[in-house]
């Protein structure tokens, strides 16, 4: 059984991934304000304005920045986070989060490798440690690994302590698996705060959370595959998911419809680091 199968998990799932659309991004410059020596990179949403506070003590950083780390303890002077790149490529990023699972990551694989398409999949620690032939895998085929917590934890709700031990156990484990250093954070939820903005400053990591996700409580897996394809602009990032709900059958059937339809459309598939080095290039 995967972690994410749980009656609380199930409970708060849309609910939360909705808030997340709208409040994460929000309550994201609100928290964000110090960044990591007062600034906030430039991988926000294509069309948002990115609003910037400055400080000019340390002490300041740190009581105002709600645990954004201050300058003399990284050399980096910014953080990306992404949701969408800028760019007139027809590019898309497909991202899968929660996995790996038995039920649907190695069959998603067979199905990314016979599209010849690229993804990222966001792996929770525990299931990495139970399924790790499959995390080797999706390093192997040429997909990204990035990180969203050991336990699929709210990063909000946590002091900085906490919130490394969820992220530094994982990207141990997946080093350890792929011999590549983690990349890219995606925050459960999609919810940030300083204390991840600290993590992933220290640690030379960007952030990323989504513009589209599947809607598996809305449309069976024909209307997801159309609900994509529908909406699809260049630099879009997908959410999707590979382990957890019951419904997530739902997503991962819309998965071959998606890879077909956005090929015939003149897209091509990308990791979330390409995105990155996409935007506003």
């Amino acid at each position: 059984m995967s972690i994410m199968d749980t009656p609380a998990e199930e409970s708060q799932d849309l609910g939360a991934h909705e808030e997340a659309g709208a409040a994460s991004r929000r309550s994201f410059l609100r928290m964000a304000g110090a960044g990591v020596a007062g600034t906030l990179g430039a991988g926000a949403i294509a069309g948002t304005a990115v609003g910037v506070e400055h400080y000019s003590d340390t002490a300041s950083a740190r009581r105002r920045g709600d645990g954004a780390t201050v300058a003399t303890l990284s050399s980096a002077t910014s953080i990306n986070v992404l949701w969408r790149a800028r760019t007139d490529r027809k590019v898309i990023a497909l991202t899968f989060d929660d996995g790996p699972s038995a039920e649907h990551t190695e069959r998603l694989l067979d199905e990314l490798r016979e599209a010849k398409a690229r993804a990222t999949f966001a792996v929770v620690g525990r299931n990495a440690a139970q399924f790790r032939d499959l995390v080797r895998r999706q390093h192997n085929d040429g997909h990204e690994v990035a990180n969203h917590t050991w336990n699929h934890t709210d990063l909000s709700l946590h002091e900085y302590d906490r919130c490394k031990r969820e992220l530094s156990r994982t990207d141990e484990l997946v080093a350890d698996l792929t011999g590549s250093p983690t990349a890219v954070i995606r925050p459960p939820f999609g919810r940030v705060n300083g204390q991840l903005l600290q993590y992933a400053a220290q640690t030379g990591q960007k952030v990323v959370l989504w513009d589209m996700r599947l809607l598996e409580d809305q449309f069976d897996a024909a209307g997801n595959a159309a609900y994509v394809l529908d909406h699809l602009r260049p630099g879009t990032v997908v959410l999707a998911h590979d382990a957890g709900l019951t419904k997530r059958k739902v997503g991962m059937a819309a998965i071959p419809g998606i890879l077909a339809g956005a090929h015939k459309l003149g897209y091509e598939f990308v990791t979330v680091s390409e995105m990155f080095d996409l935007d506003g290039a």
